[in-house]
């Protein structure tokens, strides 16, 4: 299998304890990574991830179990962290005129597309389907 980019709500997922079915389903996929590798992540996905997981879900969790998370992950052969720079962004300001995204999703394409990243499990369809060369793999 190739690599494929972990979008955001997976990751969240996988440690969003009330999400149910979606949590076991994360939970599993994210375990496969720390087991086999091919895992991508964009630094935007990171902080996104830590927002979320420590503010936003019906069981945050503590701060230090969430910087520990991404400094696991940031440190593991399982895992690749990609970033961004002023082209990144620049490129991504041409998908969203041409494939009116937002500009967030836009900045993770440009990344993968800089990466040579081609897949991105994500249940966020809508802003990344109609995107040549990237293959959405839907988890639920």
């Amino acid at each position: 299998m190739p690599d494929r980019l972990i979008d955001t709500n997976i990751l969240v997922y996988a440690y969003d304890i009330s999400e149910g079915t979606k949590h076991d389903i994360a939970k599993e996929i994210l375990k496969q990574i720390w087991q086999d590798g091919g895992g991508v992540v964009c630094v935007q996905n990171l902080m996104e991830f830590f927002v979320v997981i420590t503010k936003k879900v019906t069981f945050p969790i503590p701060v230090f179990d969430a910087k520990m998370i991404i400094d696991d992950m940031t440190k593991s052969d399982s895992w690749r962290v990609i970033d961004r720079d002023i082209n990144t962004f620049l490129k991504a300001m041409d998908i969203v005129s041409q494939h009116a995204v937002h500009l967030w999703d836009a900045t993770i394409i440009a990344s993968m597309k800089e990466s040579g990243v081609t897949h991105i499990v994500t249940e966020n369809t809508s802003d990344f389907e109609e995107i040549p060369d990237i293959h959405i793999v839907l988890p639920f």
